[in-house]
Formats: C-alpha cells, structure tokens, sequence
C-alpha cells in the first residue's frame, strides 16, 4: 500500500531535531487567523439540511483553535503542522488508538528526496509530473497534484524529523513512474504516524465520535461529538475556529462503492480497507452543503484471495502473483502478472474478472499467503502456506492442464494454449505477449496444478471533499464554506 502523504506542514520546532525543507504553513496558518467570540452558546445552526439557525446545543464540551476529525496519517499531520504553527488544536478519534489505516501503509511515494540521491537515483518533481499522467492516470497540471510533488520530499524530511528514517526501495514499482519512488519506514523504528501520534497525544481525545458540524451564520464553528467504538467519550459539541476532516475513506462503505463503480455489484465483497472506513466524514461535509470529488476513483485490487482463516469477505494476500500465470475465467493470459500488484488490474477486474492464479505443485507449496494486519490480533499468526489455504478452502485441481481446465470451469484449448505459450517464454525468457522481464518468468511444470481464485478487493478510495487550493471545503456552486477544511 502506496501512502500519498498531502503536504501542509512545516518542520518540527526547536525541540525535534531539524532537518533541510521547512515547508509553507500559511493555508494551516489561515484557519485560525480569522478570530472568533468562542463563549456564545446559542443561535447555532445544527440541522442538517438547511444554513438557517434554529436555536442551539448548551455551551460546549471545550474550544480550541482548530479541531481536526480522524486521527490518522492526514489528521496527525494537520494536527501537528497547526500545533506548531501556535494553535490551540483537538484531534477526534472515535476508536482507542491513534493511527488509523496509516498504521498499515508501509511505503511512502516521494521524488527528489536525499534517499534517492543516497541510492544513486536521479528524480526531481519537475521529472516526476512529466510521468505522472501515465503511471496514475491523473492530471498533472491540477495544483494539488503540483503541491503534493513539490513538497514531497520535504514531508519526508519533517517526518524523519521526529525521529524516524527512510529506506528506499530498490525495484521500480509499475505505478510510480521510471524511477524508485516509494520510501519504506526503515526496519526497528517507529512508523512516521506513531512519531506523529506521540508528539500530538496532549492533544488526540480517544473515543470520541464526531456526529456533526455545529454552524452559525453560515460557517461552521463546532463539532458535535458522542461516544467511541468503545462506548467511551462524552456527548456534546467542541467549539472550533476552524474545522478539518480528515476521515472520509469509504472502502468498507456498500453504497457509496457501488453508486461509484458501476459493476462492482456483479462480484463478492471483498474488502482491503480498514474497518473505519465507512466514509463518515463525507456525510459530516454533504450535511452541510459541501460538494464531493472524484469519488469513482475507488482503489480496487485484484492481488488477493479469500481469507481461509477468517472468511468473507475478508483477503488474504497471495505472494509471488507476479511470478507466475494469471488467466481469466477462460484460461486466457491477461496481463503482464507484475500489474496485480497495482490497482490497474483491479480496476479491469470489474470487467474482465474473475482472475484465476496458476501453480504448480512445487510453486503451491512455496506459497505463502498473507492476512491483512487489521484483521489478526497481536500474536496470531496471519501468514499460510498454499497447502494449508487448501486444507481450508476448495481450490480446483488438476494433474494435467486439461484436468485443470475441467476443475476450474476454463476452455481446455484456450487454457492449454495460454499455458504452453507461457512456459515457452519462461524458457526462453522472453515474453513476446506482455513484456514481463525474464527474471519474474517462471516455468509451470510439475503436477498437480491449481488454479487459486483472485478476488477483488475494495481498498483506497481517493476520491472526498471537493477543496479550493487552500483546502477549504466548496460547495457545488464552487463557494467555500467557512470554518471548514479537508484533508487526506
């Protein structure tokens, strides 16, 4: 999983240990700039589907300059780059920890770093963005895409600032350009969201869910809150001069995925996304008119197959899929297997799938295959191999190719064909169908063969608030609605 951390923060103050790349603070600067009478407890604007006040909750709970809702990687960033910047600020988190899916987001993307230039890589942003449309898809003159790459490696720099390092992976991933761009936290230190957690904890309110967004006049000056997951957590509102969600990843949210991906609905759940991601935060902002963008832009993954231990609709990743073959529900070869470890093939999943994951007996055997962290409680073991995942789930079977293609419902001339076409270019280690380089070519020989279901699994979603430049929250009409700010 591929962290893209937004970068509105400065350099740790005096007391963490500096580092080059202090970066621009005005936008977090801006939200507390404005000045408000904190102690006014009526006239409030609570209701959900209009800007007029009806008359409002007791006096609240506590005040701070800006309260940030959703204490993961983007809500400990804002929250700390605004506690730096000299605000009084509140972090909500309606679980027991700090940390969020963050907690599970092992690489980091950044270009022009000094890690880079450490491993002998050459980047820069400006080689960055001439990539970026063909390795995301996206736009690279849109100014939060130019912000981000811009002040990518100066966010590592303030990450490693408190206290943490980067190791930069030294293969290039399919969706990150020509050049090694992800950054992996280095192994026996804290991850950056832990680092941030620590340097915040005066700061973050445990177990405290937030239910709405308190408004006057029109901007919106609180946050209404009630208990946790746990049960925890007073019940009430906070005063805000300025508010910042930063909890709207809606994977595990059926509606929202399905109104945005139009097919999904054709295939099994599967989720890859953290159990908090139910999209909370989207309806804190729709509730009080504030418009959403990009959300067909949903982060589908085709890299995984049913969790044996725990069931559906929960994943267990499969190692080694770009090793070997992977054919449709045809016995057709689809792609070069090195893009099932990128969303590129979960998206065509949606038309194209199932995907089916050829072994043979040797390669089944050194299979491994991994549940996903948020799932397993500490100590237990979330890792199995290929036999064991059979012992617990039916996997088709065969001891020829054309056994298989009975087994698992593909056409034996089509499956036979993409087999033996397939071996022959692992022995000559060219791929004259994909291009998959010689060194992830493997044979497929020994029997019996298994052909392992790919299922598609719902993970990131990068679409949320629609923001002006500044972060602020617009409307439909493209006005912003004061007091309130996203990030993520």
């Amino acid at each position: 999983m591929v962290l893209l951390l937004l970068a509105c923060t400065s350099a740790p103050d005096s007391g963490a240990a500096g580092r080059d790349g202090r970066l621009d603070t005005s936008g977090v600067d801006s939200m507390f700039e404005t000045g408000r009478d904190t102690s006014r407890d009526s006239g409030l604007d609570t209701s959900r589907d209009s800007g007029t006040d009806t008359g409002g909750p007791a006096g609240p709970l506590a005040e701070a300059d800006v309260v940030v809702i959703g204490a993961g990687g983007s809500g400990l960033a804002a929250g700390v780059a605004a506690i730096q910047a000299g605000a009084s600020v509140i972090i909500l988190e309606r679980e027991a920890n700090h940390g969020g899916a963050s907690v599970h987001a092992g690489n980091l993307f950044a270009c022009g770093t000094r890690w880079q230039a450490d491993g002998g890589v050459t980047d820069s942003a400006e080689l960055c963005l001439s990539e970026w449309d063909g390795f995301t898809g996206g736009d690279a003159t849109a100014s939060v895409v130019q912000a981000f790459v811009d002040e990518s490696a100066a966010t590592l720099e303030w990450l490693a600032a408190f206290g943490g390092d980067f190791t930069l992976a030294t293969s290039v991933a399919p969706e990150t350009g020509t050049v090694p761009r992800i950054h992996q936290p280095t192994a026996g230190l804290e991850l950056p969201v832990n680092l941030l957690g620590v340097y915040a904890r005066d700061h973050i309110r445990l177990g405290t869910t937030a239910t709405g967004l308190v408004r006057e006049d029109g901007r919106v000056i609180g946050v209404e809150v009630g208990p946790g997951s746990d049960g925890s957590g007073d019940t009430g509102w906070i005063s805000a001069g300025a508010v910042v969600v930063a909890t709207g990843g809606f994977g595990r949210n059926d509606v929202r995925v399905a109104e945005n991906v139009p097919g999904i609905e054709n295939f099994p759940t599967f989720y890859e996304a953290t159990p908090g991601m139910d999209g909370n935060g989207l309806d804190l902002v729709e509730a009080v008119g504030g418009a959403l963008a990009n959300m067909d832009d949903v982060g589908l993954y085709a890299h995984a197959a049913a969790d044996a231990q725990i069931g559906a609709p929960e994943v267990m990743v499969i190692s080694n899929l770009d090793r070997t073959l992977v054919v449709d529900a045809t016995g057709r070869r689809v792609a070069d297997e090195r893009e099932f470890m990128t969303s590129i093939m979960g998206s065509r999943y949606v038309d194209e799938g199932p995907f089916y994951a050829i072994f043979d007996d040797t390669g089944w055997g050194l299979l491994n295959l991994s549940g996903r962290g948020f799932n397993y409680p500490d100590g237990v073991n979330m890792n199995i191999d290929g036999p064991t995942y059979e012992s617990l789930v039916p996997v088709p079977v065969g001891d020829t190719a054309a056994d298989l293609a009975t087994a698992a419902g593909f056409d034996g001339a089509t499956f036979e064909a993409a087999l033996d076409l397939y071996n022959e270019a692992a022995a000559s280690g060219v791929d004259t169908e994909f291009g998959k380089p010689e060194d992830y070519l493997q044979r497929i020989r020994t029997g019996p063969l298994r052909a392992l279901g790919i299922v598609l699994g719902r993970s990131k979603s990068f679409g949320g608030a629609a923001l002006d430049d500044e972060g602020r929250v617009i409307d439909e009409l493209g006005n912003t609605i004061p007091g309130l700010y996203a990030a993520g």
